[in-house]
């Protein structure tokens, strides 16, 4: 009798084991395809404006969306998302200054991320919130790239992000807001202008 018991145990054991391994064999895998999906969309050319109260605008736009909060006051990254204990993966946010181990991103560059969440490779950027502000009006948008391209450069080196197991899965189930492009209606027409923004004491 103990041994037909044992003998079940195992095959029930073996058998749950194998759906684990299973279910996480599809996580991962769809996952990285996600990971990879290359989309297609049209990149807006935006013309960017060089003048006092466009930078005003842009500083403003930054600090309101989060740019600062996430990339630093100086931009250049380091803030741990997840570090290399956690069991998500690693995730730092980025230096987006032209510095060493920032970035070299054109207007278009700018656009393509902060108004689809891609990199220059059409891939979905991780965690970045551009879903919170892609939809701004191209006035707004052109003021905020205006502003990020005037930061001066700063050398910061950001660890190299990766996924873990359990972020494999959370992604897969959609409990880790992992791609930005998911989130992005790519379609949606901005308007030109916004309202008429005047610089004063409280920005």
């Amino acid at each position: 009798m103990l041994k037909k018991l044992l003998t079940w145990t195992g095959i029930a054991l073996g058998s749950l084991l194998g759906l684990l391994i299973l279910f996480y064999a599809m996580a991962y895998f769809q996952t990285q395809a996600r990971i990879k999906k290359v989309y297609e969309v049209n990149v807006q050319p935006l013309a960017i404006p060089d003048d006092p109260n466009s930078y005003a605008m842009g500083k403003h736009i930054a600090e309101v969306r989060g740019c600062t909060g996430c990339h630093g006051s100086d931009l250049a990254g380091g803030r741990a998302f997840s570090d290399s204990t956690s069991p998500l993966g690693t995730l730092y946010a980025s230096n987006i200054t032209h510095g060493i181990g920032g970035i070299e991103y054109t207007s278009q560059d700018w656009v393509r991320a902060l108004r689809h969440g891609l990199d220059k490779n059409y891939r979905s950027l991780w965690f970045m919130p551009s879903h919170e502000v892609y939809h701004i009006s191209n006035n707004e948008m052109a003021a905020l790239i205006h502003f990020l391209q005037q930061q001066p450069p700063v050398d910061r080196v950001i660890p190299a992000k990766s996924l873990k197991p359990l972020g494999n899965v959370l992604t897969y189930l959609g409990q880790y807001p992992l791609l930005t492009a998911e989130k992005i209606n790519h379609e949606a027409v901005i308007p030109k202008e916004a309202p008429s923004f005047t610089v004063n004491a409280n920005y």
